[in-house]
């Protein structure tokens, strides 16, 4: 390619003009010289060097290169100012145009600098642009950069035209109040597992659910997944897969004595249970946020990740590049899902990956055979990712809501529309305490022993309610749901297995109730 570097080790340091220009071939460095106008006085590398970099940090002749150059090359060299400097060498030649290979042979024989094929080759040539490695969270990436000394004199660059973010929905389409879709399923999988519910296939494997324990949470889940596998590596992500997943991260969970069943981490369990509802909301997201455990792209429903062992991407990463945008969102404004989308990919199409490859990972469309290589599969990969983590887990952790069509809260995964940023998701991404939310409701039992538990009732109190009941189902009333249970013989007789008897039930519930049928009372006194 005409510059090179003789190892990664000294290639990161290997970023001023001159150790830039030594990496280069004598072919190359005449190459240069003639482009620029430099009549070389030797042949000897060390000599040219020094020659060719006087000449090129001369301020009235950078003035003058700059010049020469075409409009889109001078466009390509202001973007990378902008970027610090550098950027990835994919990312630079998919927007420039990429250097074609020419040893030094090929140089001299074809004399390609004469005839730049794109932006990137006259900078390429004009000796404005070499090529660098930089250490990243992704290991040694190749970069393109300008030397120090060249940006040092180059004029600041004009204010790129931003694509982001885009122009929000003009007539806002309405959307339902948030659910907590991922509070609610976490206190389902809590109380389930208090309960003594959750048994193990293999012992101490707490990933080991059995077809039982799958369905006893299936059945009590907001978003029940289509299929009984869904705690399978290769699952599709699903709102009760991102709750037991985020459970096993924070220590909520582990085997019990023998390791048959799964138990609760009693300390940290409580201290969120009795969180407010907005510091609850906020825990997990910081959980999300911060997970390695949870791999966005490959639960995505839409994409399977071919696990080789061979590649990997950087979930945490991703969020870390992406949350940023989703900040700089308008206020209570909608935003069409596909718009959205076409404006990260203007703006930070690498958001995802850094190193701006686009053909390293191994990904299919769920059922398909062929791999989506290439950045022309960006939005079958990276789309549908955005498409997934705005509808599927932030929506579920209650930071979007989603409007028009898309809002009905017992749809698993809606396929586009609108989304919005909710009030606790604006101050979530701005890092800003929790919004407070309203006075937790009151339960009310009926005469038939049946106790509602509305979806605006404490979390707590929920958890409470299902160690004495046994489980009816769930009812939806304005999109907001209503957890339903009934007071019965085995829920006490098992409340009773684990110390805590009717008379506590009892004291309980007219601390906690607001209708307390004297039926019900009686019942349990006699019981106490």
């Amino acid at each position: 390619m005409g510059c090179r570097w003789q190892n990664p080790a000294e290639a990161i340091a290997m970023t001023t003009l001159q150790n830039s220009l030594r990496n280069c071939s004598p072919a190359m460095l005449r190459a240069i010289a003639e482009v620029n106008g430099v009549e070389l006085a030797s042949n000897q590398p060390s000599q040219m060097v020094e020659q060719l970099a006087a000449a090129l940090a001369d301020p009235e002749h950078l003035r003058a290169s700059l010049a020469a150059c075409t409009p889109a090359a001078q466009q390509a060299l202001a973007a990378l100012l902008r970027e610090g400097g550098r950027t990835p060498r994919p990312a630079f030649e998919r927007r420039c145009g990429a250097i074609r290979p020419a040893g030094p042979a090929r140089l001299e024989r074809e004399r390609l600098h004469l005839q730049p094929a794109n932006a990137t080759e006259e900078l390429w040539y004009r000796g404005l642009l070499y090529p660098t490695m930089v250490e990243t969270a992704d290991g040694l990436v190749e970069f393109l950069h300008a030397p120090p000394e060249l940006a040092a004199l180059l004029p600041s660059p004009p204010p790129a035209e931003a694509p982001f973010p885009p122009a929000p929905l003009a007539a806002a389409p309405v959307s339902q109040p948030p659910v907590d879709l991922a509070l609610h399923e976490m206190a389902t999988l809590l109380a389930l597992v208090q309960v003594g519910l959750v048994a193990l296939r293999q012992r101490a494997d707490l990933w080991s659910w059995q077809s039982t324990s799958l369905y006893e949470h299936q059945r009590a889940s907001l978003q029940p997944p289509a299929d009984s596998a869904w705690l399978a590596e290769e699952a599709p992500g699903s709102l009760p897969l991102l709750a037991v997943t985020l459970a096993m991260e924070l220590g909520w969970l582990r085997a019990d004595g023998r390791g048959r069943r799964l138990a609760l981490t009693a300390a940290p369990v409580r201290a969120w249970l009795e969180a407010p509802r907005g510091e609850q909301r906020a825990a997990l997201l910081a959980a999300w946020s911060q997970s390695t455990a949870w791999n966005d792209l490959c639960r995505t429903p839409a994409l399977s990740c071919e696990q080789t062992g061979s590649w990997g991407n950087d979930p945490v990463g991703t969020r870390q590049r992406l949350l940023p945008l989703l900040a700089r969102l308008q206020p209570g404004a909608a935003y069409d899902l596909d718009g959205l989308s076409a404006a990260i990919q203007a703006s930070m199409p690498d958001f995802q990956r850094p190193d701006g490859n686009y053909d390293t990972w191994y990904i299919r469309q769920r059922g398909a055979q062929a791999f989506l290589r290439g950045f022309g599969h960006w939005q079958q990969v990276e789309g549908a990712l955005l498409h997934f983590i705005l509808a599927g887990p932030l929506h579920w952790l209650g930071a979007v809501e989603l409007t028009g069509d898309r809002a009905a809260a017992a749809d698993a995964l809606p396929a586009a529309g609108g989304i919005r940023i909710s009030a606790a998701g604006q101050a979530w991404l701005a890092g800003a305490p929790p919004p407070a939310g309203p006075e937790a409701t009151l339960l009310t039992v009926q005469p038939d022993f049946t106790l509602p538990v509305p979806a605006g009732a404490a979390l707590l109190d929920r958890f409470r309610v299902a160690r004495f009941t046994t489980w009816q189902g769930i009812t939806w009333d304005a999109g907001q749901p209503t957890f339903i249970y009934r007071i019965s013989q085995s829920g006490l007789q098992r409340a009773a297995q684990q110390g805590i008897d009717a008379g506590r039930v009892l004291a309980f519930l007219q601390e906690r109730a607001a209708e307390l049928p004297a039926n019900v009372v009686r019942a349990l006194e006699r019981r106490g």
